[in-house]
């Protein structure tokens, strides 16, 4: 297991082989800092030291799940997996909490995921007022601060593509200015840079930061850009990047937008 992310002394930690995001979505704990996605290949593991089961209950207007698990003095809030676990069962990291699903909140291209939050236990159940966590910024994939990519598999609803022109390793597939770069543009809306960055360099336009998180990441609007595609979504240790539309696998997508993130 390898520590993702850390809140105080609480280390969020997952497999090696799972991807994540901090900024994919439109979950508006996600543009706080206070929330992180976690992509498994099979089980969402608890991803903390230990803790004990307080609630799992089925959320009845959206079909989804929530289970809450205290761990000391905070809360951990889970959604989107149906829970294996029950009230009073007590976890260790690493154990199988149940099956991400991919819920009626997500849009099709999203693929199942278990999203966490650290929350204070008097106040866990709110969509906002989560604890910040830090992201851990590992050299993970390769990357490039170019905007060619190479198709190499399509879905029905995403085609995912690799770096034509790789320039180092770092925590996602994308970087500008050396900063790694993560989120679902321009489809979200916002896009998280690791780092205290105040300008960047992404498909060949020129964007200003909205905003400076206290842990430490850059938040850049991009509601206002068009791009030569639908979308792209970028993750964290994940090699490829998710491409919104139709292409076909071997060509190379050449991503250029026009616009202002303001």
């Amino acid at each position: 297991m390898i520590t993702i992310g850390k809140a105080g002394n609480i280390e969020v930690k997952v497999p090696r082989d799972s991807y994540w995001s901090f900024f994919n979505s439109p979950y508006p704990g996600h543009k706080e800092g206070t929330a992180v996605d976690v992509y498994y290949t099979d089980h969402a593991l608890f991803p903390l030291e230990e803790g004990k089961v307080v609630e799992v209950k089925r959320l009845p207007i959206k079909g989804d799940y929530l289970i809450l698990i205290k761990s000391g003095s905070i809360c951990l809030k889970v959604l989107h997996v149906v829970p294996s676990v029950s009230k009073g069962e007590t976890l260790v990291l690493g154990d199988p909490i149940g099956i991400p699903i991919r819920s009626s909140f997500f849009c099709p291209w999203t693929d199942n995921h278990a999203h966490y939050e650290i929350r204070n236990c008097d106040d866990p159940y709110r969509a906002r007022g989560g604890i910040q966590i830090t992201p851990v910024v590992l050299r993970a994939v390769k990357a490039t601060n170019t905007w060619e990519f190479e198709v190499v598999e399509c879905t029905p609803n995403y085609c995912l593509a690799r770096p034509l022109k790789p320039k180092e390793k770092q925590l996602t597939p994308v970087i500008s200015k050396g900063f790694p770069i993560e989120g679902g543009i321009p489809h979200y809306g916002y896009f998280g840079a690791f780092g205290d960055v105040k300008e960047l360099d992404i498909f060949g336009m020129r964007i200003t930061r909205g905003a400076f998180l206290k842990n430490g990441v850059s938040l850049f609007n991009v509601r206002n850009i068009v791009l030569s595609v639908r979308g792209v979504g970028i993750y964290c240790n994940y090699k490829f990047v998710k491409l919104l539309g139709r292409f076909e696998e071997g060509t190379v997508a050449k991503i250029y937008g026009a616009g202002t993130g303001i």
